[in-house]
């Protein structure tokens, strides 16, 4: 799993942003999951954040990986808060 990466389900094009917690990264490394869907010509529509160990927010990134989602380009501007 990378530090920072974009994961997409190709049939329902929702979304997930994994990016890690620089505050907490050098002391116990945790990883923020952001989840939405993108819309055209719209705002993404970002409905939930999870804040997980990097372990765990490995092992999300796998498995998604696994039941075919592609890694994808930013979704929505990284700014947008949930």
């Amino acid at each position: 799993m990378q530090t920072n990466g974009w994961l997409q389900d190709p049939k329902t094009k929702n979304t997930k942003r994994f990016h890690q917690d620089e505050k907490s990264w050098p002391i116990y490394p945790k990883v923020f999951i952001d989840s939405g869907r993108p819309l055209s010509n719209e705002d993404a529509l970002v409905n939930n954040r999870s804040y997980v160990d990097v372990c765990e927010a490995s092992k999300q990134w796998e498995e998604l990986r696994n039941e075919g989602w592609e890694m994808v380009a930013p979704q929505w501007a990284a700014d947008l808060d949930v």
